[in-house]
């Protein structure tokens, strides 16, 4: 029997997830909105005097995104923020010993007195002033797929709904979760825990303009005008392989060839398989990314 797959959104999510992309700037060059957005922030705290301090000394974002989950308020955010600041040290151990495999801090109070802070800072200086319609989005990605996740094969299902993220079967897995996102597109976030595996699955905002391709298409055409990315595609539809294993059939760098993986992977050209907690990812070719590069060639032609 295979694990269970179920949809959950908050904008609680969102909100972490934009405020870990401004402080950590993880992966910020292959983020569409980009360095951008970084700077349109920050011209915008530094007006309201608002500081972040250093990111390096907040605490991990991986269980702040567990008591999000496991919150009965994450609607709203003063609501969230609440029942936050109500959780006694020993509340906060029991809903993360579960799920996390290394040692807990010891200063659970003083962990959520800082989760308070950022969420209030962030919230206040900029996400509640994002546009309301990507929230809407966010929410509205999920109905399409909620009632199909009993007839498919969670692997499959996952991977289609992921663009290429393939999580297999492993021992202790219990259930996978996935959560739509708009500040890391085209990313795909994944955070392996003890029993749960959470997904976060980028959404494209629609555009407005006719003659204007899609993101996803772009991303597509954009993957395949290079050799070298058209060569690790021919040695992927071969078999699996390592990232390892492709750097050994190319003479260039590591960040090279992690940059090519990189792009075809978020275009949806190659899946990346998981097979347990932590273990290594393993690459092959997406014949589907092939149709739907077809089929979003044809949508634009047909705007």
């Amino acid at each position: 029997m295979g694990y269970r797959v179920v949809f959950e959104f908050s904008p609680l999510y969102e909100l972490v997830n934009s405020l870990e992309l401004f402080l950590t700037k993880r992966s910020i060059k292959n983020v569409e909105i980009g360095m951008g957005w970084i700077k349109e922030v920050q011209e915008k705290l530094d007006v309201a005097s608002v500081d972040f301090g250093n990111h390096k000394e907040h605490p991990s974002f991986c269980y702040l995104y567990l008591l999000i989950w496991q919150s009965p308020e994450k609607e709203n955010v003063d609501d969230f923020l609440k029942w936050l600041t109500s959780l006694q040290p020993g509340s906060i151990y029991e809903k993360l010993f579960s799920y996390v495999s290394e040692s807990l801090p010891t200063d659970l109070a003083g962990i959520r007195d800082q989760y308070v802070e950022l969420i209030r800072k962030w919230n206040n200086a900029y996400f509640s002033k994002i546009d309301s319609e990507i929230l809407g989005m966010l929410r509205d990605s999920i109905m399409e797929w909620e009632g199909k996740t009993i007839s498919e094969d969670p692997v499959q299902f996952v991977e289609k709904i992921s663009g290429g993220l393939k999580i297999e079967q492993y021992d202790g897995l219990h259930q996978v979760i996935l959560t739509p996102t708009y500040h890391t597109n085209p990313l795909i976030m994944i955070s392996k825990l003890k029993n749960i595996a959470h997904i976060f699955y980028p959404i494209d905002i629609p555009e407005n303009d006719p003659d204007q391709p899609s993101k996803k298409l772009i991303r597509l055409t954009k993957a395949l005008a290079d050799e070298n990315r058209l060569r690790i595609i021919k040695l992927l539809s071969e078999g699996p392989k390592t990232f390892t294993e492709i750097l050994q059939y190319f003479s260039v760098s590591k960040s090279t060839v992690h940059h090519h993986i990189m792009l075809l992977r978020t275009a949806g050209l190659i899946s990346s398989y998981h097979t347990d907690e932590c273990g290594t990812e393993t690459y092959i070719y997406r014949p589907s990314g092939m149709q739907e590069l077809q089929e979003n060639f044809h949508e634009y032609l047909q705007k």
